[in-house]
């Protein structure tokens, strides 16, 4: 990359038009920040595929504050929230998966996170609260691929409690 801006600084000195100079310099810019990106979120998922939990979970959440926009984030989110669930760290997972949830709602991503609210509602025996998740799904995303498992919750929790 050095050697793509210095022979823009040559080509700009020489008499390229400064808006092309400007742009192709704004354009360098933001594949940079794209790669530093998707660097940061491989790292994270390089000590998740060593079992680095510890520092995946750093990595994750560095790149969450970082990266406000980042491309990768509801999928940061989603490791975070596997890891601490994976730990039976439900309350942990819980706040994750809401962020994740409340940042992409509209999408199948949120309604994933937001389903699994409620699972880890199931694990800490909180039926009450996941059966108003679940319920919520089969009402409110009725498109998505997680209604139908959400009604089989449904139907799991009425048979425990009979």
């Amino acid at each position: 990359m050095g050697a793509i801006r210095t022979i823009l600084v040559i080509l700009c000195l020489i008499g390229l038009p400064a808006g092309l100079c400007a742009a192709d310099e704004n354009r360098e810019d933001q594949s940079l920040d794209a790669l530093a990106d998707d660097l940061k979120f491989q790292n994270g998922l390089g000590f998740l595929k060593i079992k680095k939990y510890e520092k995946a979970l750093e990595t994750f959440n560095e790149y969450l504050e970082i990266y406000q926009n980042g491309t990768h984030r509801h999928e940061a989110y989603r490791h975070i929230a596997e890891i601490y669930f994976n730990r039976m760290e439900y309350l942990k997972a819980v706040d994750k998966y809401r962020a994740l949830y409340e940042e992409y709602s509209n999408t199948e991503s949120g309604v994933e996170a937001y389903y699994n609210i409620g699972l880890c509602y199931v694990k800490m025996g909180y039926e009450k609260k996941a059966a108003e998740i679940f319920n919520d799904i089969v009402e409110n995303h009725a498109d998505s691929a997680y209604r139908q498992q959400a009604e089989l919750q449904l139907s799991m929790i009425d048979i425990l409690q009979e």
